[in-house]
């Protein structure tokens, strides 16, 4: 029955695999721990809030306009655009509200991008807390 196996519809290839997503959550949680050290020796502490900029890829149009709808509706500043790199690939980034700099607060906050972006089959790339900005 295997000569057969060519009428079966394909199956999409995901960007973000299960074992992609895994890996990459654990990455952003040792970020996120290596980040609030950082914050405690610029002395921002637990109580303080402060906005992240973030960067998802997409191998889609439709996956990251997708992904910019659902960042937004969180309240999110978002913005798409090819990538510069690779003009089949998108860049989906942008800046969060305001996000409370401590270790559950930060580390829920990987796990929802993670997730979203694992939603949308795009990579959570990297992120960053905006400091300069801060004054204590």
């Amino acid at each position: 029955m295997s000569i057969l196996n060519f009428l079966k519809p394909k199956k999409e290839k995901r960007l973000v695999s299960e074992n992609d997503f895994n890996a990459n959550l654990v990455k952003h949680y040792r970020l996120a721990t290596e980040s609030l050290v950082s914050l405690r020796d610029a002395e921002i502490e637990e109580e303080d809030e402060l906005k992240i900029d973030y960067f998802f890829y997409s191998d889609s149009l439709l996956k990251a306009e997708a992904l910019q709808i659902e960042l937004q509706n969180i309240g999110y500043i978002v913005k798409n655009k090819v990538a510069p790199h690779n003009k089949s690939a998108f860049v989906i980034s942008g800046r969060t509200t305001e996000v409370r700099m401590m270790h559950e607060s930060l580390s829920k906050w990987v796990a929802e991008m993670c997730e979203i972006g694992y939603k949308h089959d795009s990579s959570f790339d990297t992120w960053e807390i905006v400091v300069e900005s801060y004054i204590k």
